[in-house]
């Protein structure tokens, strides 16, 4: 089975993530393993790019919450031509003036700034293990979209010699005419199925290339194994025990210190600023100089923030509440996941390794017996379509199986190799 492993868990990108693609061409060429499709889409995903902008402005904004407001610098002057002395009788003051926040108002506001800055580095980690689930998913699409064309391919070779066999049964006298009109039905419709399946295969290749911003794809396949599984599915007990550790959970731990931070500043606003003066004082008349002081505060006689306070605590109870409600919610859709899971690799398991061998040793026969003339050709025919449609079936249900399985590695954030036994006992 392709394997996603560590990008699930990895954080550490280098700053090399969600740049477009704009210093290099990052577009895999040739065979394109799902290692490479990943790296690409981290790289040059338009989505995640936007990502990164926010969580650097987070940042810059952090850095803004924790500086110092500016001091005021204040010049006046009075008495101007007084008895029409000009400046003479001037008085001339010059004043500088210091915003005095009180309460820890600039720890809290910096606090904020903070816990903004924390919870947009878990969105981004968030949208990045979208990118990987989904860029996952698009290339497993892939991989089936392949083998379904080369199915559809084998179809119409299976179809072209069966028409030979109805021929030459024709000319023998062993075979309506008629069988033969509808072999070379048969054969169109298999070349018609053929021509969907593969440009099916090319918009399978197209989505999964706009994951990394390019409209067409430079690959020329996918190089990945469909029908490789784990032998066993872990416990959804196992499974539960990763939970605490998803960057979903931690949004939410985030969030809520985001809300305690911000009623802790709303509360204090309650106190009011003072503003400090200190300045110097020139009388022109006398020439004689002086110092002037001053402290000033507005009174919180009618607004106390009253309202802020409130409206941050009713946050704080709603973020109380998303928390618990996404952790069932993880727990509930990773429940549905494994039973999901266990039911299609049961389904595939039977598929791959009982019915699609026995359906063709049942085909292999049916040429056998139309060929030795036990058996006409309808039940040659029956095989046939028993054999495409239980290999159709074994397609279909392993693209089921990796897209659930990558849907629990998503909810999870962990790798394949912690869920499959055997590559545990490699890895030790």
């Amino acid at each position: 089975m392709p394997q996603i492993g560590a990008p699930f868990r990895a954080a550490d990108d280098g700053g090399q993530e969600g740049n477009n693609g704009a210093d290099a061409d990052i577009a895999p060429h040739g065979l394109v393993r799902l290692e490479d499709a990943l790296a690409a889409a981290l790289l040059g995903n338009p989505t995640l790019a936007l990502y990164a902008i926010e969580n650097r402005a987070a940042e810059a904004r952090a850095l803004q919450a924790g500086l110092l407001p500016n001091p005021e610098l204040d010049l006046q002057v009075g008495e101007y031509n007084r008895n029409d002395e000009g400046f003479d009788a001037a008085e001339t003051t010059i004043v500088l003036a210091q915003l005095l926040e009180i309460g820890g108002k600039r720890q809290w506001r910096r606090r904020v700034a903070e816990a903004n800055y924390v919870l947009s580095d878990t969105d981004y980690e968030i949208q990045r293990l979208d990118v990987i689930a989904e860029t996952a998913r698009r290339f497993m699409d892939v991989l089936a979209a392949q083998e379904r064309a080369t199915l559809a391919a084998a179809a119409v070779e299976i179809a072209q010699a069966g028409l030979l066999a109805v021929r030459e049964g024709v000319k023998a006298g062993k075979e309506s005419p008629l069988q033969a009109v509808k072999g070379e039905t048969d054969v169109e419709l298999a070349r018609l199925d053929e021509r969907g399946a593969r440009n099916a295969e090319q918009m399978a290749r197209r989505r999964l290339a706009a994951m990394w911003g390019h409209e067409e794809a430079a690959f020329e396949a996918a190089d990945g194994n469909l029908y490789d599984m784990m032998e066993t599915i872990p416990s959804l007990e196992t499974l539960r025990a990763e939970l605490a550790e998803t960057p979903d959970l931690a949004r939410t731990g985030s969030e809520l210190r985001l809300r305690r931070a911000t009623l802790a500043s709303e509360k204090a606003a309650r106190v009011p600023d003072a503003r400090a003066t200190v300045g110097f004082q020139r009388f022109e008349a006398d020439t004689s100089d002086a110092l002037v002081f001053g402290v000033g505060m507005p009174l919180p006689v009618f607004d106390r923030n009253q309202g802020n306070i409130a409206a941050a605590a009713q946050a704080l109870a709603k973020a109380e509440a998303e928390a618990r409600l996404a952790e069932f919610t993880l727990a509930a859709d990773l429940a549905d996941a494994h039973a999901s899971l266990t039911a299609v690799h049961e389904r595939a398991t039977a598929l791959r390794d009982t019915v699609v061998p026995a359906m063709e040793k049942a085909f292999a026969a049916a040429q056998e017996e139309y060929r030795q003339g036990k058996f006409g050709v309808l039940h040659m025919r029956d095989a046939e379509r028993g054999l495409m449609e239980a290999k159709q079936a074994l397609i279909d249900t392993m693209s089921l199986y990796h897209t659930t399985l990558i849907k629990i590695q998503r909810i999870t954030g962990i790798g394949p190799d912690a869920l499959d036994d055997r590559k545990k006992e490699k890895q030790r």
